[in-house]
């Protein structure tokens, strides 16, 4: 039982950060607020049908997953003044 609750305690608490997402066409917008992460700090997966964004600061994980249509592929990013601007083309 003292390893179980160790091991809670060495967990990173998990935060979602705010995130905007549209579309327009053939395209998915998706806007999230970063602020204080470094960008190198920043990791962006997608596979199948998951983007998933993350970073590690501190004692805190920070981390948005979004479902995406299969086949999508990020067209676009930028990240400034702690916002991260993506850019997904859908599949014709």
């Amino acid at each position: 039982m003292g390893t179980a609750k160790k091991k809670m305690n060495e967990e990173k608490k998990v935060i979602v950060p705010p995130t905007g997402i549209s579309e327009n066409g053939r395209l998915i917008y998706i806007v999230s607020q970063l602020q204080g992460i470094p960008e190198n700090n920043i990791r962006i997966d997608l596979e199948r049908t998951q983007l998933t964004i993350s970073a590690l600061i501190r004692t805190e994980k920070v981390m948005r997953k979004i479902s995406v249509p299969e086949g999508s592929r990020i067209s676009k990013k930028k990240f400034r003044d702690g916002i991260l601007e993506i850019t997904l083309e859908q599949p014709l």
